[in-house]
């Protein structure tokens, strides 16, 4: 059976009792990202993204949110001039998911 990756898969709703992922699950996760995105103190994964201007940090943050309404699945983001901080985690289980992945990966692909 073909590994589906991330891209490809979408956001589905963490049900009650759904544990956060592990360590070694987190790690392999990570791996297939493998584009700067990182874990924070928080257990929080999170990426910068760098732009040249204003304008294109606001075109950016407004094509997460259109993602983000379509996984029902939404990242905390800071912007400022030239720069927009991406943080993912899952609320409801106060940790990362497989959905933290996803969105992240789908984040990616706008750059």
């Amino acid at each position: 059976m073909k590994n589906i990756s991330l891209i490809d898969k979408t956001c589905v709703p963490c049900e009650d009792g759904i544990k956060p992922l592990d360590p070694i699950a987190i790690g392999e996760l990570l791996a297939e990202l493998d584009s700067g995105w990182q874990i924070n103190e928080l257990g929080r994964l999170y990426k910068q993204y760098k732009f040249d201007d204003f304008i294109s940090v606001m075109i950016f943050a407004n094509k997460i949110t259109e993602i983000a309404e379509n996984q029902w699945h939404h990242p905390d983001l800071t912007i400022a001039w030239g720069s927009c901080l991406v943080e993912i985690w899952t609320h409801r289980i106060n940790g990362l998911s497989e959905n933290d992945f996803i969105l992240a990966a789908k984040i990616e692909a706008l750059k």
